[in-house]
C-alpha cells in the first residue's frame, strides 16, 4: 500500500467530514473533492485511523506512546513508506484533537463498502483494541459493539468476529500476527525469532514486578499477545516454537 497518503487525506475527509475534513484540508493542501472514488485500501485505511482514534481515548491513555504503537502496526500491516507513517502518525494525532461522531462515520463508510470490508475494518480494529487495551472490555468493547451496530452487521456476524478476540489466547488472522510482531509477512524464520525476542524482553512481566499491579497486568497482557502471534505464525510457517 505504499504512497497511500498522496490519497487518504481526501478520502478521510470525504468519508468522516465535518471537523476532520478541515483538519485534513490543512494536512493535505488541497480541498476535499466532495465525489471523491477512493481505492478501497485507502477508504479502509482512513477510517481505520478515524475509529482508531476513538480507542486510544478510551481510559485516557497515554496518547503518544499508543499512537506510535498504532501507526507501527497499519504500517506493516499495509505496508507504509516511510513517508506514508510519517502522514499517518500526522493524521492520527489531529484526529484525536477533534470530536467525531461514531454513527455517520460508520453509516457514510457503509454506504461505500461491502460486507466483506465493514468485517475487514472491524477485525483489525479488535486487534488494535487488544494491542492498545488489553482484553476487550469495558468502553472498548463498548465502542466496538457501536461500531458494528451502526454499520449494520447482523447480531450474528459481529458475535462471529468478537468471539474470536474474548478468549485469552484470541484467534487473531495471520497477516495481524506479523504486525503485532512488527514485521512484514516475508520475514524469514530468523527475523521473526529475533522480533519475538526483542518483544518478548520488552514486555516480559518480570521487568515490571517493582511497578503496580495494573502496570503488571497491562504487560502481561501484553506479552500474551505477542506469545500468541508468534505461536500463530509458527504453526502457520511449521517451525518449532523456540526463542
Amino acid at each position: 500500500m505504499k504512497g497511500w497518503s498522496k490519497a487518504v487525506g481526501a478520502g478521510l475527509g470525504y468519508v468522516v467530514g465535518g471537523p476532520v475534513g478541515a483538519v485534513l484540508g490543512y494536512m493535505t493542501g488541497h480541498k476535499l473533492a466532495p465525489k471523491l472514488e477512493a481505492q478501497e485500501g485507502h477508504l479502509l485505511i482512513a477510517n481505520l485511523l478515524g475509529f482508531t482514534s476513538l480507542l486510544l481515548k478510551v481510559n485516557h491513555t497515554p496518547r503518544s506512546e499508543k499512537r506510535k504503537e498504532t501507526v507501527l502496526f497499519l504500517s506493516r500491516l499495509f505496508r507504509f513508506d516511510q513517508e506514508d507513517e510519517k502522514v499517518a502518525d500526522e493524521l492520527l494525532q489531529r484526529l484525536l484533537e477533534v470530536e467525531l461522531d461514531i454513527v455517520p462515520m460508520a453509516r457514510t463508510f457503509k454506504s461505500h463498502s461491502n460486507i466483506q470490508m465493514r468485517k475487514r475494518l472491524l477485525e483489525i480494529l479488535a486487534t488494535l483494541s487488544l494491542l492498545i487495551h488489553g482484553p476487550l472490555q469495558g468502553g472498548q468493547l463498548e465502542i466496538l459493539d457501536e461500531i458494528a451496530e451502526a454499520l449494520r452487521l447482523t447480531p450474528a456476524q459481529w458475535w462471529h468476529i468478537k468471539s474470536r478476540y474474548l478468549s485469552s489466547s484470541p484467534q487473531l488472522d495471520t497477516s495481524f500476527c506479523y504486525a503485532v510482531l512488527e514485521i512484514l509477512p516475508e520475514a524469514s524464520e530468523e527475523e521473526i525469532r529475533a522480533a519475538y525476542r526483542r518483544l518478548a524482553k520488552k514486555y516480559h512481566p518480570d521487568r515490571f514486578a517493582s511497578k503496580d499491579q495494573s502496570i503488571q497486568r497491562r504487560h502481561g497482557e501484553r506479552m500474551a499477545l505477542i506469545n500468541t502471534a508468534y505461536e500463530t505464525i509458527c504453526t502457520e510457517r511449521g517451525f518449532k516454537q523456540k526463542a
